[in-house]
């Protein structure tokens, strides 16, 4: 089940709502997890009840392990516990992720040839896992009790942030399940998550989802060989993923205000970062949080010199390129985001003083150089892509808006003007959705709320079309 569909959204939602608030109001607070959690498996089971199992498997797997890592063992015990569940969960990861992928690679070099596999991803697979990881490792620190099954499962397949993250900590989500102060209803946390609600809709419905016919339309026709027209390939895949991603965050944290649960910031206005560092301190906040305590410190941080630093960083990026996607085009997105990462350090040594602004637009303009990875497929249209975008065996006119406008008068390639300067005006010319959700709260004129129902309103009524989240794939 998508956030962004009629049937979530006027259906599943408002029958959620009700009965966990109703459930508390006769006085069966007790029963209020195990509602949640029925609700957060039928809607994971709603989009391919094939992939139900696989997670309720990993759950009962990773509970197991959790227990023996609880119980009043020596320290090598526990680890050695720890270690098998980690490779359980990695090896689980990587056979529907990345098996087809080892196998088309095999038989690209020739070292022999296999038949791959007809293998789905599982939906939320990365997220449900590193989140399991995590509380394991916590497990093992004596930071964490054993929880019971019902708060244990709802920690995992929490329907908020169960396909895309935010990928949260035991601590942060099972107190939360277990104060039943935050089993009645509270209007001011209904009417920010409403709010952030609708904020993650329009980025989705009205703006996200507006670029993809034309960067579909550009990748099927290969049409990266003219000046104009990759750039605005390039830019529309930057915006595209920063509104869905963006999208997704706002409506995960909504949900999570309107059951009173507060859900960690994973996003937060990374074009606006003034080095590259900066964007990825913004970008999908709590995997990097997950990657700092579970690859970079247990590699060494920061701790064994500088070239071991540098390596610990670069190694890091790698990593996430590789969880990007099963192709060689994400694992190239890592190891360039891991190299402009190390540059940047280096260049902090310098204390060379750059203008705010420039900084900005110079980080930004990197990312859009590099956002096409996360797209293609093959790293020969990416390497087509820059090769236009730099006019090298292009036709190369100096730009002027008659000659950019161009590639929106195109009828093959739909794309349109006003949704670029929109887009802009969003990203760099406001405050983003969680800085804006307080002001909201505090505005007592009704006229407000009455807007943001009818925007409410009109993003529902644009939901023509099966759409999922960018952040699916991964």
């Amino acid at each position: 089940m998508l956030f962004n569909s009629l049937e979530f959204l006027l259906i599943f939602l408002p029958i959620v709502f009700c009965g966990y608030f109703l459930l508390s109001k006769v006085n069966l607070k007790k029963f209020t997890n195990l509602w949640l959690l029925i609700a957060s498996l039928y809607f994971y089971a709603y989009y391919k009840i094939e992939f139900l199992p696989i997670i309720l498997s990993s759950i009962v797997f990773n509970y197991i392990a959790g227990y023996f890592i609880t119980k009043d063992y020596s320290q090598n015990k526990k680890k050695i516990i720890l270690t098998v569940a980690i490779v359980g969960n990695l090896m689980l990861l990587c056979y529907y992720k990345y098996f087809n992928f080892l196998i088309d690679t095999i038989n690209t070099f020739n070292f022999a040839h296999f038949d791959t596999m007809k293998l789905m991803l599982p939906l939320g697979i990365s997220f449900f896992t590193f989140q399991q990881i995590s509380y394991l490792t916590d497990a093992y620190k004596g930071e964490v009790k054993h929880p019971n099954f019902i708060d244990y499962s709802l920690f995992v397949s929490f329907f908020p942030q169960l396909i895309a993250g935010p990928i949260c900590t035991y601590k942060e989500l099972v107190s939360q399940f277990e104060d039943f102060s935050k089993k009645v209803i509270n209007r001011e946390n209904i009417k920010r998550g409403i709010f952030l609600i609708t904020i993650g809709l329009i980025k989705k419905v009205l703006l996200a989802d507006n670029f993809t016919d034309f960067i579909q339309d550009v990748i099927h026709q290969e049409a990266m060989t003219e000046f104009y027209t990759t750039w605005a390939f390039a830019f529309s895949i930057a915006i595209q993923g920063y509104f869905d991603f963006s999208g997704y965050c706002d409506i995960a944290l909504g949900l999570g205000s309107l059951f009173n649960i507060e859900l960690p910031i994973n996003f937060d206005s990374p074009y606006k970062s003034k080095d590259i560092s900066d964007y990825w301190r913004r970008w999908h906040i709590t995997m990097g949080r997950f990657l700092k305590y579970h690859v970079y410190i247990p590699m060494g941080g920061s701790r064994r010199g500088e070239i071991r630093t540098y390596w610990n960083l670069f190694f890091v990026f790698l990593v996430t390129g590789i969880w990007h996607g099963a192709n060689w085009c994400c694992i190239f997105y890592g190891v360039i985001n891991g190299l402009l990462v190390s540059v940047n350090k280096l260049w902090k040594k310098t204390n060379i003083a750059i203008n705010d602004k420039l900084a900005v637009f110079i980080t930004f303009i990197t990312m859009v150089f590099i956002a096409p990875l996360v797209m293609l497929k093959h790293i020969r249209q990416y390497f087509l892509s820059v090769k236009s975008m730099l006019g090298i065996h292009t036709d190369f006119i100096p730009a002027t808006i008659s000659n950019f406008n161009i590639v929106f008068s195109n009828q093959s390639l739909k794309l349109n003007l006003i949704l670029f300067v929109v887009s802009f005006f969003i990203i760099f010319g406001m405050k983003n959705s969680v800085e804006l959700a307080p002001k909201y709260l505090k505005v007592k004129n009704p006229m407000v709320t009455v807007l943001l129902v009818m925007v409410f309103t009109m993003c529902v009524l644009s939901i023509t079309k099966r759409s999922e989240f960018i952040y699916f794939n991964f």
